[in-house]
């Protein structure tokens, strides 16, 4: 495999370090476990036998010497290179890509960039483990009262691995003003953390709780260890005054989602994660 010093704009720069890490430290617990948080957010390129038809495509599947798996690239150029020209293909989020896997009726496996040095092979029991994290339950709503909030009580080493995790899962988060991770002294005695939300519309709360339950998850860390919270403006400063400021990057409207008309059949299926295209 030949490694592309020149890499294309528009790969995710976050997922390629990723795949970087990981394979240069391919042991490394958590270069892996970023690496799923990574491609479950990504958005990847996979190479079809045909042109999408409806809801059903149909992924080319090779023959390699760790089992049957599908090709993904981590953009249109790359696809393209790899296939020597023109060819169908389809662009999926990473978590649609990978609950399709690791629910088709064969086992397959899904590789990462075939050419590329630091290529990545997903194997089926790690796609049915990363799919069963990504559904994963909805954190239920905390009904105790805080008494008061501190600074986080967690070990360097623990805030290491969960605050990059937080931040990337938040990332370009529409509405998001401010984020905050405290510890919290609840009525009754116990003690925990919080991580505080603001600027985000009520119907956004329990979908970015349960995006904060799988960064949790993908750092290898306990969801339940802290309750996320949206706190009115000045409960807020007064979290801002004790806890730990999370910086996450500012939401930027982006028109790259927009299918153009004369964009190829079958470019942009299953972008929708709740309308995923079917495995045939």
């Amino acid at each position: 495999m030949s490694d592309h010093t020149d890499q294309d704009s528009s790969v995710d720069a976050a997922f390629d370090q990723a795949m970087r890490a990981m394979a240069a430290a391919p042991e490394d617990t958590t270069a892996r476990l970023v690496f799923h948080a990574e491609l479950s957010r990504a958005e990847l390129f996979v190479l079809l036998e045909a042109e999408v038809a409806g809801d059903r495509m149909v992924p080319r599947v090779f023959d390699l010497s760790d089992g049957r798996a599908v090709l993904a690239f981590g953009s249109e150029m790359e696809l393209a290179g790899f296939a020597g020209g023109a060819a169908a293909y389809a662009a999926l989020p990473g978590r649609v890509l990978v609950s399709m896997l690791a629910r088709s009726e064969v086992p397959l496996a899904l590789l990462i960039g075939p050419d590329l040095a630091h290529a990545a092979f997903v194997a089926p029991e790690a796609l049915r483990w990363l799919d069963r994290t990504l559904a994963a339950a909805a954190p239920s709503e905390a009904q105790a009262t805080p008494e008061r909030f501190t600074a986080p009580d967690l070990p360097q080493s623990v805030l290491a691995l969960l605050i990059p995790a937080l931040e990337r899962r938040l990332s370009g988060m529409p509405g998001l003003d401010a984020v905050v991770l405290a510890g919290a002294r609840w009525q009754g005695g116990a003690r925990g953390h919080v991580l505080a939300l603001s600027g985000l519309p009520e119907a956004a709360q329990a979908p970015v709780a349960r995006a904060v339950v799988e960064a949790l998850s993908l750092s290898g860390l306990e969801a339940g260890g802290v309750d996320v919270i949206f706190p009115p403006d000045p409960a807020m400063q007064s979290l801002r005054a004790v806890g730990l400021v999370l910086a996450p990057a500012p939401f930027r409207p982006s028109t790259d989602q927009i299918v153009s008309p004369d964009s190829p059949p079958g470019a942009n299926p299953g972008l929708d994660p709740d309308r995923p295209p079917k495995l045939r």
